[in-house]
């Protein structure tokens, strides 16, 4: 079986198989593609087991709540949040982490 050599000098320079007079050499600095950082492992699944299966919208929250009830959300900001229901009056249900309660929606924005 034989294999084509892309007619393209400059792949070819850019892997280091030679050089085309015609373009200037590639940096060796940029061959290592070992110096490329790692992608991070996936998430542990066992981490993530408090993401209810069925959500309206992840929400990130703009500022710290303390719980003013015992149903109620406490949080810091920065937290993201689960939202599994929104109320007319502007305060939503939610999960985050273990816990689960009522927080106002104008602590939050949208998370894509």
């Amino acid at each position: 079986m034989d294999l084509e050599i892309p007619s393209n000098p400059t792949i070819l320079s850019f892997f280091g198989y030679f050089a085309d007079p015609g373009f200037p050499d590639v940096p060796p600095d940029m061959i290592h593609f070992e110096d490329v950082t790692p992608l991070p492992p996936p998430p542990n699944m066992e981490e993530l087991s408090w993401v209810p299966e069925n959500y309206l919208e992840k929400v990130m929250t703009l500022y710290p709540y303390t719980q003013q009830k015992e149903n109620e959300l406490s949080f810091t900001e920065g937290a993201v949040i689960y939202v599994t229901r929104k109320y007319s009056d502007g305060w939503c249900e939610g999960v985050t982490g273990d816990t689960e309660g009522l927080f106002p929606g104008n602590y939050v924005e949208t998370f894509c």
